[in-house]
């Protein structure tokens, strides 16, 4: 990230009383604002490559450190961390920099906050990308062993077997002593690693208690690995695995009830960046999911790439983004 935009973070106590800290530039003319919404384990930070590129081109960019990460606030106190909740956080932020009108891009968990924001408040949003992770609907999440054994009955093999690492109390400590194996582990330099290591339960928890090291992806620079760790060291990982403990413990399980059947059909122009490689959110039923929601058109653009497609290939992900703001919307 270049270092004149450090200086353009801010922070704001949403209307629940959270600190968020949050990258802002406003934007040139005309041009439209970009809320990113990053994932697990990552900061702000991990958007550099688009804060760069779409600042560069007069486009006005919002990117907030999510719930449990970076700047903004680490609540341990899992009931926090419900989607509708956080959905309503970062439009606190929007109202705060008098942004009336956004495109939201989600990626990872972000991909689920940017679901919601395009189910409940789409009126604020002139469209939606995602990054790797689909459209995902609100619904109760079954039993993890009953969720596991699901995905081998349809894909052949478990999709979320680390999973049952980050399930366990003792989670945060292992990883905190051992956070560069966990680092090599989620940002690998062969994205195939994911089919044992992620997939398979026992795997993760293995390979990181042993401080075992997987060859570290090109994509990640010193930089932002030096970024990763420190942040990391310095708030723990108790409060981000609370974005997996808050579904685990089934909070968000009310919220379809609040939401007509026919708000889950999204009516603006949607985007999806889809990775071949990304051995969770496989591409078959990402690509499903997204054609069977999209009602208000969908480009879909796909990646020979991993989870992480906005750093592996930032100048093609880039420049497919702006053709679709540029054509669409």
């Amino acid at each position: 990230m270049n270092e004149s935009l450090v200086s353009a973070y801010k922070d704001i106590l949403s209307s629940r009383g959270l600190n968020y800290h949050y990258l802002s530039l406003p934007a040139v003319g005309d041009k439209p604002t970009l809320l990113f919404v990053h994932g697990f384990p990552s900061t702000s930070y991990e958007w550099y490559h688009q804060i760069n590129y779409f600042s560069e081109r007069g486009f006005g960019v919002v990117a907030p450190d999510m719930l449990g990460f970076g700047g903004t606030s680490k609540p341990t106190d899992t009931s926090l961390f419900l989607h509708t909740a956080i959905a309503q956080d970062l439009l606190d932020i929007l109202d705060a920099e008098k942004v009336q009108r956004a495109i939201a891009v989600g990626h990872d968990w972000g991909s689920f906050i940017v679901s919601i924001l395009s189910i409940k408040h789409s009126d604020r949003f002139s469209g939606f990308a995602y990054v790797a992770v689909t459209y995902n609907i609100p619904v109760p999440f079954p039993p993890l062993d009953v969720t596991l054994e699901m995905q081998t009955k349809t894909y052949g093999r478990p999709l979320s077997g680390y999973w049952k690492f980050f399930e366990q109390e003792s989670a945060p400590s292992i990883i905190e002593k051992n956070l560069e194996s966990f680092i090599s582990v989620l940002y690998p330099d062969d994205p195939d690693s994911w089919l044992t290591l992620i997939n398979q339960p026992g795997e993760t928890q293995a390979f990181v208690e042993s401080g075992k090291m997987m060859k570290r992806a090109s994509y990640l620079t010193d930089e932002h690995h030096s970024h990763l760790l420190e942040s990391l060291r310095k708030g723990g990982l108790t409060s981000p695995l609370n974005w997996y403990w808050f579904k685990l413990k089934g909070i968000d399980s009310h919220i379809m009830e609040e939401i007509p059947k026919e708000n889950l059909f999204i009516k603006k122009p949607m985007f999806f960046a889809a990775a071949r490689k990304d051995h969770v959110c496989i591409y078959d039923y990402a690509v499903l999911e997204m054609e069977k929601y999209a009602q208000g058109g969908l480009k879909t653009v796909v990646f020979q790439r991993g989870h992480w497609i906005h750093l592996e290939e930032p100048e093609t992900f880039n420049m497919e983004l702006e053709g679709w703001i540029r054509d669409t919307l």
